[in-house]
């Protein structure tokens, strides 16, 4: 999971017109939906777990999961091209 996150965090950073709203059909809230999984992911892949249950549900791996697979294949001219 720290692999993935750390792909989809550099390919933001690198090319952030292909999720901009702008410049592309996506809105601001995708944007902030992938760099919420990249936190997510980045906290779990170095083995943080949060002990309030409040940041338990806020970093659940589980909804991060979809969201780092879904922000790849987006990003996925980044890597291709």
């Amino acid at each position: 999971m720290l692999f993935l996150a750390a792909l989809l965090a550099v390919a933001i950073l690198q090319a952030p017109h292909l999720i901009a709203a702008n410049t592309s059909v996506h809105g601001h809230w995708l944007g902030l939906w992938l760099m919420w999984s990249v936190c997510c992911g980045i906290i779990h892949g170095v083995g943080f777990h949060p002990r309030s249950l409040v940041g338990r549900l806020l970093l659940l791996p589980w909804l991060a999961w979809p969201s780092l697979l879904y922000g790849l294949w987006l990003m996925r001219s980044y890597f291709i091209a």
